[in-house]
């Protein structure tokens, strides 16, 4: 019976100490959201914007007009949505939208494997090698493995938007649910690896 009451207290704690990690590794996701791009001034063959959050189309725009890119690929646009209306909807303005004639819409992907799958179909169609990343913060560690496991050779530059700058009550939800995310996803990745 001693032994019961001791497997049972080693196991109780060993829950408590993974789910305690857990938590940890949480805080520091929260906590440390890159809200800087890898390189400001590398110039890639092509900017992909991830849709999703406020401001990225219009930084995709800004860095294509910049000369960070030769092509902007805005991956995950609503069906029926078309350039003037998404242009309008995320409210670019006019001036950065001078090279339309370099943007292609993707409305294929639903989720960020959707985003990788369909960036690897546009890439080796254009025969793009080296891309910048735009994507909001919180999603960009989970964007990168999942780009990485699609397009293990293609040189990808990061370039998140600070989407959530605290752990608030109205950004935890958001956060735990892509925490979940990238932990299923970074397991997973390391287990075909």
């Amino acid at each position: 019976m001693k032994q019961i009451f001791l497997y049972i207290k080693i196991v109780s704690l060993t829950i408590v100490a993974i789910i305690s990690l857990y938590m940890v590794g949480f805080l520091i996701f929260a906590t440390t959201l890159p809200t800087q791009p890898s390189d400001t001034a590398q110039k890639t063959d092509a900017i992909v914007v991830l849709t999703g959050g406020k401001g990225r189309v219009e930084l995709g725009f800004s860095l294509l007009n910049a000369g960070l890119g030769n092509k902007l690929f805005i991956s995950g646009v609503y069906p029926g949505v078309g350039m003037e209306t998404l242009i309008k909807k995320q409210k670019v303005p006019v001036h950065l939208t001078k090279r339309l004639a370099d943007t292609e819409l993707d409305y294929s992907a639903q989720d960020t494997v959707g985003n990788a799958k369909e960036t690897a179909k546009w890439v080796r169609a254009n025969n793009i090698y080296t891309i910048r990343l735009v994507t909001g913060n919180y999603h960009l560690w989970r964007s990168l493995i999942e780009f990485k496991r699609i397009l293990p050779d293609l040189v990808i530059i990061s370039h998140p938007i600070p989407e959530q700058h605290s752990l608030s009550q109205k950004t935890f939800p958001l956060l735990w649910n892509e925490y979940v995310k990238l932990s299923l996803v970074w397991f997973g990745y390391k287990l075909t690896v």
